[in-house]
């Protein structure tokens, strides 16, 4: 289901100063500092479920790691996060954050101007249901940076553009997910036990998906 959400809020200025740092931009290391997601805007309802408890979420509220963000029915939600990305939630949809570190950086100027992200970075979502949009500034990949979305059907990610991904899966493990590479280039789709896949702007690659019960192992077969 396609959706359009307007990105209010989301050239919010981030705090991220690296300590005892005059540089502008981060050098090169071990990534061990969390980077921030924060709510810029939420219609309806969004929720977040991190250590058992579940809380309503709001706009300027910040989302922690091994955190899940969950929208209701006709809601819709954004996220800002601190390398200058932007995350779209549709309705009815469940995105757990499993990694998002950043390098510290120092940088005068706002999200909106950046032409890339300020600091080395590695971001690793998974959808769980429903649809997620994200647009990524372009990344320092050849210094380690990386932003990824887990599927049932596999691992999608960018390098510099706009992604959208669904999954649609039922309760019995049988379901489909989509992958498109709207804008941009640097897109990549490697599919559960496949090769990975080069996506240019434009493209769209479907996959049907059925999990073994007994083994939990999905099987997955591209729809031409």
């Amino acid at each position: 289901m396609l959706f359009s959400l307007r990105l209010v809020g989301c050239v919010a200025a981030f705090g991220l100063i690296a300590a005892g740092s005059s540089a502008g931009w981060a050098a090169d290391a071990a990534l061990t500092r969390p980077g921030q997601l924060t709510v810029t805007a939420v219609t309806g309802e969004l929720s977040v479920r991190a250590g058992g408890n579940v809380r309503p979420a709001k706009s300027d509220d910040r989302v922690r790691v091994d955190s899940r963000l969950i929208t209701g029915r006709r809601s819709l939600a954004t996220l800002a996060f601190s390398n200058g990305a932007i995350l779209e939630l549709g309705p009815d949809s469940e995105i757990e954050v499993e990694e998002l570190l950043q390098a510290p950086f120092t940088t005068s100027l706002k999200p909106a101007e950046w032409k890339a992200e300020p600091s080395v970075s590695r971001t690793r979502l998974r959808l769980v249901r429903g649809e997620a949009r994200v647009s990524v500034k372009r990344l320092l990949s050849a210094r380690g940076s990386s932003f990824a979305i887990v599927t049932a059907a596999g691992v999608a990610s960018v390098d510099e553009g706009s992604l959208r991904v669904q999954v649609r899966m039922t309760e019995f493990g049988i379901g489909l997910s989509v992958v498109e590479l709207t804008q941009g280039g640097g897109g990549v789709f490697e599919p559960a036990g496949g090769a990975p896949r080069a996506l240019s702007a434009g493209q769209r690659t479907q996959w049907s998906v059925e999990t073994d019960p007994a083994t939990r192992t999905p099987r997955v077969t591209e729809l031409k």
